[in-house]
């Protein structure tokens, strides 16, 4: 599935939790507000999955355009060649003029500047270590509840890994969700709504790629794995999912907003 057939399934997938689950969710459920959040969580969990992919729209967030990168790239290569000779020429150039050897003493900005290019170019990268590192750093420091060093693992090692590789597995899935709701039983009710938004839109990702191509595989069983190719990316079938999950959706709310008056009320 495209960006907009995960965002449509996630916010269903949301949605249908709030209405079907009102006692596990709790008095979160009684705010319009709270409603809401939990739905946004999920269609941010129904994104969150294609991290991994180094042009989708998670990974667009944290990083800066194709052509910036490029650009970013290039220039990162000319300024750390001019540092580079500047360098070298200190030690080869005869004695200097005053303003030679100021050149000359200019090679650290310039290496500097190039590889503060190079950061920019490779900005989603050093984001998802940089956030990696101080989650696991908070677990070994102050003690904090182990899906933060789970996650810091996991953030640190998506610049590595293949789209649709660990973190679209049902394993990496299931650590995740018994991860979030147990930290999120140890507060109150609106925080474990959030949590269970977050893990539904999760899930409800990994549904939607089921019904791709290329579908989802075990972690620990490679060769095991859904993919009942009923359709591609961005085609008609999933432009008709996408509209009826929207439908669904709305015909929820309705459910929620006004019970007395909902179509699902009259039809129960």
């Amino acid at each position: 599935m495209n960006k907009k057939g995960h965002v449509a399934l996630a916010v269903a997938a949301g949605s249908a939790v709030l209405w079907a689950a009102p006692a596990l969710i709790g008095s979160a459920v009684q705010g319009v507000v709270s409603s809401v959040l939990v739905v946004a969580l999920a269609a941010i969990g129904g994104l969150a999955p294609d991290l991994d992919h180094k042009t989708s729209t998670a990974s667009q967030m944290i990083q800066l355009s194709a052509k910036r990168r490029h650009m970013l790239q290039k220039l990162s290569l000319g300024l750390l060649l001019i540092g580079a000779l500047l360098y070298i020429g200190r030690y080869m150039w005869g004695p200097p003029s005053d303003m030679v050897s100021i050149l000359f003493k200019s090679a650290p900005l310039w290496m500097g500047a190039g590889a503060l290019s190079w950061a920019f170019a490779r900005l989603r990268s050093i984001v998802l270590i940089g956030a990696g590192a101080l989650l696991l750093a908070a677990y070994s420091l102050y003690d904090w509840h182990w899906i933060a060093a789970f996650s810091g693992a996991s953030l640190m090692i998506l610049p590595l890994v293949k789209h649709r590789g660990i973190i679209h597995t049902p394993e990496f899935a299931a650590a995740l969700t018994i991860g979030l709701l147990s930290l999120s039983g140890q507060h109150g009710s609106t925080v474990q709504a959030l949590a269970l938004g977050f893990v539904t839109g999760w899930w409800a990702h990994l549904a939607g790629d089921c019904f791709g191509r290329e579908g989802i595989h075990s972690l620990f069983l490679p060769k095991v794995g859904i993919a009942m190719k009923l359709f591609s990316n961005g085609g008609a079938a999933e432009r008709w999912i996408s509209r009826i999950c929207w439908a669904s959706s709305v015909v929820i709310w309705i459910d929620l907003l006004t019970p007395s008056a909902s179509i699902i009320h009259h039809l129960i």
